[in-house]
């Protein structure tokens, strides 16, 4: 298996519930849970200690990254640099993708408050972060989206670890398609405003489920 395919297992398998937020394990241990050889468990391990995903603590083992307030905090404050950032060209040169997501997003939440069944839900969540890459991906630079995909890691680690209730998905989507609506008609002014906002309840949101 290759480093990267390794790396890909054990996230997954952290997403997944399998390791526990400041749980100590051994390297054969990860490389059991994710199946993979200690050669590329420790490649792996690398990387994700870069991600600060994983702490490695000489004689004492690797502990996964515990969801603390300030793991809360530091993840959310890089967001907010780095999508308010982004939202004068997303309005700029972007007012098709925003329309077509903001349509998109008032779907699934239409849905959703029909029916939160879990496979609503879960296209909620899609919808969610298909919104935030491509408000990102509007600068169109390497180095803004490696750090914003390093960043996402983060916090889907910290989503795994927080409840998605039917409130929490709809209030998040409203506030998207605020966001979205000035994004559509090139507000860029109004767009950081809500868009500031949303973090900020985002973040308190993520704070009080730990």
């Amino acid at each position: 298996m290759s480093r990267i395919s390794a790396y890909e297992s054990f996230r997954d398998r952290l997403f997944a519930g399998d390791l526990k937020p400041g749980q100590f394990v051994t390297q054969r241990e990860l490389a059991e849970l994710a199946g993979v050889s200690l050669g590329s468990a420790r490649e792996a391990i690398q990387r994700l200690e870069h991600d600060s995903l994983l702490k490695v603590h000489p004689q004492r083992g690797i502990q996964v990254a515990d969801v603390t307030l300030r793991f809360i905090r530091e993840a959310f404050q890089l967001r907010s640099i780095l999508e308010l950032a982004a939202v004068p060209d997303y309005c700029e040169f972007h007012q098709d993708k925003a329309e077509v997501t903001l349509r998109d997003t008032n779907d699934v939440l239409q849905r959703a408050q029909k029916e939160a069944s879990a496979e609503v839900l879960s296209q909620a969540v899609d919808v969610d972060w298909r919104f935030h890459d491509e408000l990102v991906g509007a600068i169109n630079n390497e180095l803004v989206e490696e750090t914003y995909q390093i960043n996402a890691v983060r916090l889907r680690l910290i989503r795994t670890n927080i409840r998605l209730s039917a409130k929490r998905v709809f209030g998040a989507l409203e506030e998207h398609i605020a966001i979205l609506e000035a994004c559509a008609r090139g507000d860029a002014e109004a767009a950081q405003s809500k868009l500031s906002d949303h973090l900020s309840v985002a973040m308190q949101r993520a704070m009080e489920g730990i």
